[in-house]
């Protein structure tokens, strides 16, 4: 008798499925899921914070502005991140105070330099200003630096008379 007859024949294993997975990985492709979804949102939102200042570089290379447009274009990009009844009763010094505040300290005595010439010469009958060039390049070193606002930068409660009083708060409050 043989002894290999008794043997049955070799049987594979049923085929492995994919499915169901196993919850690891649905955990997994939840976890993936809701980064991306986070991800997106968070991006769209960096997008519509940097609009205003994507707009106001546009119109600052595309146009050429006299004095008075510069300095309105420079007031509304601001008060696209700062609160607006802050922003928008400063004229002369205590604007450029507001704006200097806002910029990094490296770039404070360059666009001082650039923009004071053209704030001192607004109101004079006898001085009109021909060369703007000054002027749109402090315009656009603010924009390109102070813009996003990483600080909120609040004028003073106390005095309101003419707005010199600055002062920086740790956490932005109230910012669009």
């Amino acid at each position: 008798m043989d002894p290999l007859a008794d043997l049955k024949t070799i049987h594979l294993p049923e085929q492995i499925n994919n499915y169901p997975l196993a919850y690891g990985w649905w955990i997994l492709l939840v976890t993936l899921l809701i980064l991306v979804v986070w991800a997106l949102i968070k991006y769209r939102k960096h997008r519509q914070h940097c609009q205003a200042k994507k707009q106001a570089m546009q119109s600052l290379k595309e146009n050429t502005l006299d004095t008075e447009q510069l300095i309105s274009l420079i007031k509304w990009a601001a008060m696209q991140y700062f609160p607006r009844e802050q922003i928008a009763s400063l004229t002369g010094d205590a604007l450029q105070a507001f704006l200097v505040s806002c910029l990094p300290i490296k770039q404070q005595q360059t666009f001082i330099v650039r923009f004071q010439p053209a704030l001192e010469k607004r109101y004079q009958r006898d001085e009109p200003l021909d060369n703007n060039d000054d002027l749109a390049e402090a315009v656009m070193l603010w924009i390109k630096h102070a813009l996003p606002a990483k600080t909120s930068v609040q004028v003073s409660p106390q005095n309101t008379s003419n707005n010199t009083s600055l002062t920086k708060p740790e956490k932005m409050a109230g910012v669009n």
